[in-house]
């Protein structure tokens, strides 16, 4: 066997160990608790089988081969372990039957008795041979099949869902589950070959790099589901200190919206707590007190004026807007991001969704310095034709929080300022009688 072997087997192991320190929390959430009991299975295993074990529970129970059943019965949990997560996962979304929730411990607990029999009423010499030899045929012959039940059972939900599942990270780590589970049953056929034929030593080279496989595979696949959700708080905590610029410029104007004193700078940076949640009320947030400026401070003459200022201004606004770096197209061109070759088409769609988001961002800076200057609200009945697109109803959050950072910049953008200081937009105030 190559060094290398040892050395993975070691990093693995580290990454195993590792992951279960950071995600400890998962015991205390039902739907993160079965992929933490797996990897800690797969640790404890990773221990028992180490040779001085072995040694010191033969020396301690003065019972011949009493560590290899130990790590037979470590064995036997994995495999089990391993397809209750499968199953954990279908129910997750899926009606399942009671027989099959109960199938992985109730074959557990059989073949832990039926290891503990045979175990008992064979001789020392045949336990654990190379060969099954007398009654430990018979063990050969329940452990062969409790493996086969437990790996095509885990295999078939890790396949099926790890092609449907939409999260890549979940994606990957169902299919190296899957691809995990499935090296197994080559590894359980050439197990039973060597236990009841002369196989060549080839063959048990073949199926120690099958059991190697599933070894790496099921723990990376389940550290990586194990970590996805502390992947996604710390994407949701990190899109929200993206809107915290624009959130607090807003907030800042409409202070009748605040319910709660917002958080400083620093606060909102130590918040970690509902990731999700505190990211969706930003949203909210924002949207709320654009739509409170554009009820309480526009006026149509503003939004007409936003409107041609963008158009005749578009080169000069649409530089704040771009969201990813790159090089930009000639100015009469469409301000498209990324591929070449775009036809005219969507290069006049790109400069009027441009001259849009110049416009709400020039009506928006208007109303919000009217705000904070205490102006009295109009109160006109207006369209909505200028209010930012809502994005989220069309594919996720992300693509909302997207046109908000966009919405952001442009609103710091020359063409932008320049239009929030000379337009005016207000009625006359009334002569003095």
């Amino acid at each position: 066997m190559p060094d290398w072997v040892e050395s993975l087997r070691g990093l693995i192991l580290f990454i195993v160990w590792a992951v279960l320190v950071l995600r400890i929390s998962a015991l205390w959430r039902a739907p993160q608790r079965p992929v933490w009991i797996v990897l800690l299975v797969l640790a404890t295993g990773s221990l028992m089988i180490q040779a001085p074990v072995g040694k010191w529970l033969d020396s301690t129970t003065g019972v011949a081969k009493a560590g290899e059943l130990s790590v037979a019965l470590v064995a036997l949990t994995d495999f089990a372990a391993v397809w209750w997560f499968a199953v954990a996962l279908h129910r997750a979304g899926h009606a399942t039957p009671a027989w099959l929730r109960r199938a992985p411990a109730v074959s557990a607990a059989i073949m832990a008795a039926l290891a503990v029999a045979f175990f008992v009423v064979t001789p020392a010499p045949d336990r654990f041979g190379a060969q099954a030899h007398g009654w430990w045929a018979g063990y050969a012959v329940a452990w062969i099949t409790f493996g086969l039940v437990t790996a095509v059972g885990a295999g078939a939900l890790f396949w099926r869902h790890g092609i449907t599942m939409r999260s890549p990270v979940l994606r990957l780590s169902m299919l190296a589950l899957a691809v995990g589970t499935t090296a197994e049953l080559p590894y359980l056929v050439i197990r039973a070959i060597r236990w009841f034929t002369e196989a060549p030593p080839t063959l048990a080279l073949v199926g120690f790099w099958c059991s190697f496989t599933r070894f790496v595979l099921v723990a990376l696949g389940c550290s990586l589901a194990a970590l996805e959700p502390l992947r996604r708080a710390a994407l949701y905590w990190y899109r929200r200190q993206r809107l915290y610029g624009l959130w607090m410029l807003l907030r800042q104007a409409t202070p009748e919206l605040v319910v709660l004193t917002p958080r400083s700078r620093t606060a909102d940076l130590l918040t970690f707590t509902n990731p999700w949640e505190q990211l969706h009320q930003r949203v909210i947030d924002i949207r709320d007190s654009i739509t409170f400026l554009h009820d309480g401070w526009a006026s149509p003459q503003l939004l007409q004026e936003a409107a041609r200022h963008a158009r005749g201004g578009r080169d000069e606004g649409s530089g704040g807007q771009a969201e990813g770096s790159g090089e930009r197209a000639e100015q009469d061109n469409s301000r498209a991001e990324g591929a070449n070759g775009q036809d005219e088409g969507e290069g006049a769609k790109g400069r009027d969704e441009g001259e849009r988001l110049v416009a709400v961002a020039c009506w928006i800076e208007a109303t919000r310095r009217d705000a904070l200057a205490g102006a009295s609200k109009l109160h006109h009945e207006l369209d909505k034709d200028l209010l930012p697109d809502v994005q989220a109803s069309e594919s996720t959050v992300h693509r909302e929080i997207r046109h908000l950072l966009r919405l952001h910049r442009a609103l710091r953008t020359r063409a932008v300022q320049v239009f929030a200081d000379t337009v005016d937009h207000r009625p006359p105030a009334p002569a003095a009688p």
